[in-house]
């Protein structure tokens, strides 16, 4: 994991976590839409106008679990985290993952 303190991405990942982020031609973070979480970010922001996926009524949807399936393998639990940033919000999400490192 690298050290990331920028936006938290709809899906609620670190992006520090992911292994594209950092490299060269590789992600900046939740600044730019990333590829990889392009589908859950149209559903939540685009089109339902959310800021996180907890906020939505259908939360945790199919989707949003087929796309956390694959962030396991990376040491990420995205319902966890979207339960943390819901219950104890985002500097709290942030340190967690930074003392991690």
């Amino acid at each position: 994991m690298k050290m990331y303190e920028g936006l938290i991405p709809p899906c609620g990942i670190y992006c520090g976590g992911c292994p594209r982020y950092g490299r060269a031609n590789g992600c900046v973070g939740a600044e730019l839409q990333c590829r990889k979480c392009k589908g859950i970010y149209e559903c939540c922001i685009g089109k339902k106008h959310l800021n996180f996926c907890f906020e939505c009524t259908s939360f945790p949807c199919y989707k949003f679990n087929q796309f956390s399936k694959r962030w396991e393998k990376y040491g990420q639990n995205l319902i966890e985290n979207q339960r943390h940033i819901k219950e104890q919000g985002i500097d709290s999400f942030l340190r967690f993952y930074q003392r991690k490192i």
